[in-house]
Formats: structure tokens, sequence, C-alpha cells
């Protein structure tokens, strides 16, 4: 038997996870009423809307013989969490890329004239095609499994009850091919964005998982309505401005929406706008400023004809500057700001990409808090809605990654590269515009260690394009790998050693605003130099094991294509198999980072948050029931670190 035959008949029989799964403490509490009952996009709200989160039945198909919709389903699906998540109810589940995943359930629509019924997805992984009854209700299925979309059912609903079915694909890394000659089988990658997503997890790579895994829900609108907006605060001018699309709108349409700027409920600023036209509003004197020590947020209100939506701002600035000494720093709210993160992979042995629940959110969050962290670097996802929304109240910076797409090469100069440009450009402004209404976020970072990077050529024109399109936000170049403007160059095919590269005259440009250096353990800084900032992408991963809280431990690693034995920590775990070892490692790590910010190191994240998977290098243990330090003793630490970035100014 082929081994892709192998695959198709292991995809086709059901793998069954032991009972004793790991779980956290939310994800204990999970039922089909309290999964993901809050309001899934709370920067744009309406109060008319329905959750359609809970079961639905599902059923898994062969592509090369599904001859239409299933007439037999295999049973029920707890949406929104993945089919390999053990929240979805399913048992551990593989999804191959030679099967198809349905999904159905029946809808109660009443149909309106004047109105329109949405249908939205918050994240589906990676291709869907939605249908009501026998009608599909898009023009093309909606590819891509990070970011939301939405689908007008209107012209399709009746009154009554109607059957929605959902038909997913994906091919996560891609498709298996034996060679003819040689007979080995190598893995043909399809180019999406993924992030850690593997066939089979194994170091820093984790479980693959398919279809639904955000928040569906729908919403009845007026025919005119509000789609989107964009927001921009100037703290030095007072203002903030404020742009509307607008669906719906017919030739000659000419009214104008109104804005409504409020704080405490109390009206403090007014604005009248026109769809698609700039509309700036002066803020009063004396309004306060959005940081993580002081997360302050405005709410507002914008109307348009017989639509009104819900939104807020914070009034914040994230820049670029020189310190009194000339050396480029972070500077926010026109004061320098040393950036002191983790790198955040947002994985969780329950929901995988999906978190359990809002409160386990919230801990992460807030567990980071309390450990003296004021940022995240969002690594390998898009997280729903509102965990950017609780980062934007608790105080929180982030800087956001596009999901990697090709782990198979971190080679610039392979031609394959350029076969996914275009669909990476489509994802890549499809994430900055759906997230360019929050405020906590203040850096994007277009490639990850050379994961699917394109040419020199290309990856210049991509972060030139990013920081055009939002200047509001600093662009971080190649974090941590092939930087051809004055950073590292590393692995270009040949298993180089790192070499540096020299900066472009001062008359080419330099797209990007970081020089960001990965160093494990490190850590270690790109030097200062005029142009960019000195910005360290990565380092530490200590591996500490906590017995009892090890994902290894449990046959679900097995049952889920996993490594059954071993852990991984960067750098072997000899000095940090003790908590006092641990702790004692870090603080080190700390008093060397210390010494790199009064040279004028800008920033730094720390791998990582939480243990995932095999990975012990965590903050949290995976199951986030145990905190390996001390709280305190690491918010002591990295205040000292701030304070020497600050006094060396």
């Amino acid at each position: 038997m082929t081994r892709k035959l192998m695959t198709i008949a292991a995809g086709l029989v059901a793998l069954t996870v032991n009972a004793e799964l790991m779980l956290t403490p939310w994800g204990e509490k999970v039922t089909d009423a309290n999964a993901w009952r809050g309001y899934p996009r709370p920067q744009m709200v309406r109060a008319n809307w329905t959750c359609l989160n809970g079961q639905w039945d599902y059923a898994i198909t062969a592509i090369t013989n599904t001859t239409g919709r299933p007439v037999k389903w295999d049973g029920k699906i707890r949406v929104p969490y993945a089919l390999e998540a053990p929240l979805s109810g399913v048992g551990g589940r593989l999804l191959e890329p030679y099967e198809y995943l349905w999904y159905t359930r029946q809808l109660d629509l009443d149909p309106r004239p004047g109105e329109r019924i949405l249908l939205h997805f918050g994240a589906v992984d990676f291709r869907a095609i939605v249908y009501l009854g026998h009608d599909e209700v898009a023009t093309t299925p909606h590819d891509g499994g990070q970011l939301p979309f939405t689908v007008d059912l209107t012209p399709y609903a009746k009154k009554g009850l109607n059957t929605l079915t959902v038909l997913v694909w994906d091919p996560t890394e891609g498709f298996e091919r034996k060679c003819s000659g040689c007979g080995k089988v190598e893995v043909v990658p399809f180019g999406q964005s993924r992030g850690k997503q593997e066939f089979r997890t194994h170091a820093c790579f984790y479980t693959r998982m398919s279809g639904i895994w955000q928040t569906v829900w729908m919403e009845t609108v007026p025919e005119k309505h509000i789609a989107d907006y964009a927001v921009t605060t100037d703290i030095d001018a007072g203002t903030v401005t404020f742009t509307f699309a607008v669906d719906g709108l017919k030739y000659g349409d000419s009214e104008p929406g109104c804005i409504a700027v409020k704080d405490g409920g109390k009206t403090i600023a007014q604005g009248a706008f026109r769809p698609g036209e700039p509309c700036t509003v002066k803020m009063p004197a004396g309004f306060g400023l959005w940081s993580p020590e002081s997360p302050k947020l405005y709410d507002f209100t914008a109307t348009f004809g017989k639509d009104k939506v819900d939104g807020y701002f914070g009034m914040r600035k994230f820049e670029k500057r020189k310190d009194a000494k000339g050396v480029l720093r972070f500077f926010l709210n026109n004061n320098p700001y040393y950036v002191m993160g983790t790198l955040d992979q947002g994985w969780w042995p329950d929901g995988l990409l999906t978190p359990p629940s809002e409160e386990a959110m919230a801990f992460d969050i807030q567990t980071l808090k309390d450990c003296g962290f004021n940022t995240m670097r969002k690594h390998i996802k898009v997280e729903p809605l509102r965990y950017y929304a609780l980062c934007d109240r608790l105080g929180l910076l982030v800087l956001q990654d596009m999901p990697s797409s090709t782990h198979g090469a971190r080679d610039p100069f392979n031609w394959q590269t350029v076969k996914n440009y275009g669909f990476f450009r489509e994802e890549l402004k499809g994430l900055m515009d759906l997230l360019r209404k929050v405020p906590s976020i203040v850096m994007w970072i277009p490639y990850n260690e050379g994961w699917g990077q394109h040419d020199q050529n290309l990856t210049h024109a991509t972060l030139d394009f990013v920081k055009k399109y939002d200047p509001t936000r600093l662009v971080n170049a190649p974090s941590g790998w092939n930087d051809f403007e004055g950073g590292e160059i590393r692995n270009v095919g040949k298993k180089l050693p790192r070499t540096k590269t020299e900066h472009l005259p001062a008359a080419e440009c330099e797209a990007a605003d970081i020089v960001d250096y990965h160093y494990y353990r490190g850590p270690e800084m790109p030097p200062v130099n005029a142009r960019r900032i000195s910005f360290l992408g990565e380092f530490g991963g200590l591996g500490h094991p906590v017995d009892g809280h090890l994902w290894r431990m449990f046959d679900q690693a097995a049952s889920l294509g996993g490594e059954r034995s071993g852990n991984w920590g960067y750098g072997g775990i000899e000095d940090t198999k003790t908590r006092e070892g641990l702790e004692k490692t870090y603080l080190g790590l700390m008093e060397k980072l210390g010494d790199f910010a009064e040279q004028g190191l800008a920033g730094s994240i720390y791998t990582q948050t939480t243990d995932v998977e095999i990975e012990i290098n965590g903050l949290l243990t995976y199951d986030r029931k145990v905190l390996k330090y001390n709280p305190a003793v690491l918010k002591k630490a990295h205040e000292a670190v701030m304070r020497r970035a600050t006094s060396a100014r």
C-alpha cells in the first residue's frame, strides 16, 4: 500500500483519545450552552444578533468519491472548536488533505423588506463553501484559515426553517508525493498561512486543526448599513479621525452619518461623516492617553440612517525616535518605552487554536501583566477579536505576526516561495484591515524566521507596502532571519552561518523600522545603528518540566499524531530542572538583558508564555495550572531592566 493510500485509510478511521485529556480549568467547564457566547466583534457592536455556536451535525467524506452532500451524518460537533480539538467532542479525529469536512444545522429565518441577513464566520481553516438549502450563497469559496468572512443570506432565505451547510477542505501542509525514481515521500507545500500546524507534532510544531474554530453568528442590518471603519488618533493635535465604509448605497445618496464620542456614558465630542470620507473630531482638553500602565479607552456610537454601531478607541502614539543620546528607541506617547514581552503562541490543550473561554484569555493576559511584562508578540495566529479587546482593556501592547506559511524551506532564493505571493499579500492586507481598529497593536511583523519568506525584492516590497498602508504602526524587518538591509542572513539554502549585512545607502529605502535578532538562549542584540531600532525578537526558551502537567503524559499526544516521549526546550534543561535553578538562570538572563538595554537595545521578547505540547519553555504549564515562577520576582527583574534602559538615556 502506498503512503498516500495509507494516509487516506488512516484518515477514514476516527482516532480516539484517552478519556483523561489534558484540560485547562476553563475547558473543564465548557458546555454547549456556554461555548463562546459573547458578542464576537467588540470593536463594532450591534444589538440584533444571534449566536450559532453549539451543537452542529458533521460528517467526513473522501474527496475522491463524494457525489454530493452527506445523506448520513457522523455525529455531533461543538462549534466553534476545531475538529481535532478535544472540546469539539469528536474525539481527536484528524482531517486529511484527501477528505472533506461537512457541517450542517437548521436556521430559523424571517427575511423582511429593507433588511439584510448577514452570516459571519470568525475563522474557518482552510477553505469554506457555504450553502443555504441547495444554494451556494457566495460567488467564490472563502480561502484562508485566519480571517473572518461574511455571506449575505438574504437572497436565499425563506421564512421559517432553512438548512445551513458548510463544506470545508484543509490541506494543512500540502500533499504527500512519492518520487517514482527514488521512492522518497515528500510534502508538496500548499502555501497558505497556517502558523505552526504540521501533519506530525514535533519540537515547536503543533497539532494540525481543521474547520470552524471561531464564532459563527448572524445579524440583521438595514439595507444601508455601516460595513467597517478605520480610526486614527493624533495625541499631539488632540483629534480622532474616523472613516466609515457603508454598504447598500445607491447613486445619489448623500445623507450624512453621525458620531458621538463618549466617556463614561457621557457625550464629550461629536461629528458628522460621509461614507468613505475622513471625519476628524476634536477631543476635549485633558483627554486621557492609552498605555499598558493606564489603558484609557473612549467609546463612540456611529449612526447612519437606521443603522447604529458602538465601538471604542484609545488615544495613543507608538513611534521610532532617537533618545537624548541619539539612539533609536521605541517611544509611547512621546516618552521612551522599553518593550518587555513574551512570544505568545495562543495554543490550548483542549481548544488548540480556539481558547476555551473569555476567562481563559483574560487569565493569560493578566498573568503576563502580573509578571511585569508590558507586551506580547502574537506569533502564529489571528486571535478572536474579543482577545484583542481584552488587551485593549487590560493594557498590553501587541506585536502582531502574519502567520507563516511554508515550513519546508527558509530559503528566500527558492523559486517556490513566489507561487503564493499574491495570496500572501491578500491575507496580509486582510489581517491589517481587520485589526486596524485595535489600539493595543503597535507593530506588524510580516515575516518570521524566513518561514515562507520571499526573495529580496518581494520582501522589500512587502515591508514597504505595510509601512505605507498603515503609517500609525511600526514595521518589523524579517524577524530573526533573512534581513537583507542591515540585519542578518541565515540559512540561504546551504546551511551557511549567520552573515551580517550592510545597511543600504542613505538615499535608498530601508522599509522596516527594526533590526530583529533571535538568539537562544541569548540574550544578544543587533548593533545600534542610525536607521533602525535594535530589537531582540526572541530569546530564552528555558525548559522546565512540571510533573503531572506534561502533554506527553497523555495518550492525547500519540492519538493526534505526535511524539509520546521526550520534552523539548532551547539549550537543554540541565540547569533548569528545579524551580530554583530555573529562576536563577532566568534572572541571569535579565541581568545581561539590562546590560544591553543600557547600550541601546530597545525591547525584547522572551520565549514563551506557556508550554505547548512537547515544548516545556513556558512561564505557565500547558494546562495553565502551574506558574513556574514567582511573579513578584519576575516583575522586579523586569522593572530593573526597564530602569536601566531609561537611565541610559
